[in-house]
């Protein structure tokens, strides 16, 4: 479930089991919910049991590894990536996997790389590694966004926050 996309069928079915366990329910008969399954994966604290979507627990973990790519530097599974498939943004990010063969793993796994940096937002520091028009590190939007005009004048449009802070 960390490293493979689960098919929604599989997904659909593992949730039904769990449903069907919560509720007394078998395959052949049908009981009544008295709660909404939405309300069942909520927080403890608004009601729910607590119970994780399995859909969502996936993706999760998937961007889990995109994270850990852009974190772990010295990592024998990442030098393997970064020699097959490259990198850029200083690290951050691999390239794109492409070809049929032996890339199938870490394809699925950049199948979540836009909503995961998408759903990132950086504490600046130094500067030394955020793209000053790209990241999201101001008011959670990235300036390029919401400064296109300024954006398409800029000369260094890759620039760090700490050579814009000059």
């Amino acid at each position: 479930m960390s490293l493979f996309r689960m098919p929604k069928t599989v997904v659909r079915r593992l949730e039904k089991l769990q449903r069907d366990f919560l509720w007394g329910g078998g395959n052949m008969e049908r009981k009544i919910h008295l709660v909404k399954w939405e309300i069942v994966c909520g927080d403890k604290e608004r009601g729910g049991l607590g119970l994780r979507k399995l859909g969502l627990l996936n993706r999760a973990l998937l961007s889990k590894w995109i994270w850990r790519f852009a974190c772990e530097r010295e990592n024998l599974w990442k030098q393997v990536i970064v020699a097959k498939f490259g990198q850029e943004d200083d690290g951050w990010k691999s390239k794109k996997p492409n070809g049929a063969f032996g890339v199938g793993v870490w394809k699925e796994v950049m199948k979540e790389t836009d909503w995961c940096w998408e759903n990132i937002a950086f504490m600046v520091g130094k500067g030394t590694k955020i793209r000053f028009w790209t990241d999201m590190w101001c008011e959670g939007t990235a300036l390029s966004q919401t400064f296109p005009h300024l954006f398409a004048l800029a000369a260094h449009r890759n620039a760090t926050v700490e050579e814009m802070w000059d």
